[in-house]
């Protein structure tokens, strides 16, 4: 009987995408990405290029997370007036998305009243 892989190329592929998402869920630091334990805690997450830079204009960092961007860059009272459903999306995210929340969490991000 066959699995859902086609063959010997199939189950690599299977076995490469288990050992990458391993990879990851064991060391995410090395890839820019989370550790179980960080992601536990809640951890500030930035990527390599935010650390060098440390820019703040939304539009230099549209791969980082919103609320990150907003901890490192905006005034703690954005938040009370943020859409909450888009701390966990991206600066690009928002900038592409058409939704009206989405539209709102941009212009707040750009906002010069909340700019540290």
């Amino acid at each position: 009987m066959r699995t859902h892989h086609h063959g010997r190329r199939g189950a690599v592929r299977a076995l490469v995408t288990r050992c990458v998402l391993a990879a990851v869920l064991a060391g995410g630091a090395t890839a820019g990405l989370p550790t179980a334990a960080e992601a536990a805690t809640g951890a500030v997450l930035l990527a390599p290029e935010h650390r060098l830079g440390d820019a703040c204009a939304a539009n230099d960092n549209l791969g980082e997370i919103a609320t990150n961007f907003i901890s490192r860059c905006r005034k703690g009272s954005i938040r009370s007036v943020f859409p909450g459903q888009h701390y966990g999306d991206t600066l690009g995210y928002l900038k592409g998305c058409r939704l009206s929340t989405c539209n709102t969490a941009w212009k707040l991000l750009n906002d010069n009243r909340f700019k540290k």
